[in-house]
């Protein structure tokens, strides 16, 4: 330092200061913060944790084989629990079809008349919005296949509503296709589909 630099305030030399200084001086290497220092040491634990790359030990290939076994673990629970109710759960006993008295499929003629009411007026909504809005560009069969999909949503509904399976209320739905059971517009449904014919340009 010259004689006409002068340390600033924060900068003025202190006994301590000179000491590390020197010692730095003399063995050649530079000062290691102790934060630096503790996180050389925490390192190559975080590295057993990099999954993306290969395990350099045993403790990072333990800990690989165990995140694989909980995962797995994880999985076969999610697994089980969608798949055993479907085959563990007994058949339902079959719903019969002859009529006693105005019964058919366990429920009275006016309460499948009602379900079918409900279900062609859905039916008649869609395809009027379909025809409105020009849905897939007036393509019938994709119109058709797409109206099926709110069908199923509409069966649902109905199912729900008279407590009542979704068996039942397509066999509502298809005795009141055969029977031609007017809609609310006074008109049977349709009992027939357009035609397969996939659309190839989408």
């Amino acid at each position: 330092m010259s004689g006409d630099e002068r340390p600033s305030a924060g900068e003025e030399a202190s006994p301590a200061r000179d000491a590390r200084a020197a010692r730095v001086h003399e063995e050649g290497e530079p000062e290691v913060p102790a934060a630096l220092r503790e996180g050389r040491k925490v390192l190559p634990y975080v590295r057993m944790f990099d999954f993306a790359a290969r395990p350099g030990s045993k403790a990072a290939w333990g800990v690989r084989c165990v995140a694989i076994g909980i995962a797995l673990f994880v999985l076969w629970r999610r697994v089980e629990a969608a798949t055993f109710p479907l085959l563990s759960a007994k058949p339902l006993p079959a719903i019969p079809t002859e009529e006693i008295d105005d019964y058919r499929f366990r429920l009275p003629e006016r309460t499948r008349r009602q379900i079918f009411a409900e279900l062609a007026t859905a039916e008649l909504a869609e395809r009027a919005r379909a025809i409105q809005a020009n849905t897939w560009k007036g393509h019938l069969w994709s119109r058709e296949d797409d109206r099926g999909h709110y069908e199923r949503v509409a069966v649902r509904a109905a199912a729900a509503k008279h407590k009542i399976s979704l068996t039942q209320t397509y066999l509502v739905l298809d005795e009141g296709i055969r029977e031609r059971w007017p809609g609310p517009d006074g008109k049977p449904l349709p009992a027939t589909t357009p035609a397969l014919d996939i659309r190839s340009n989408w």
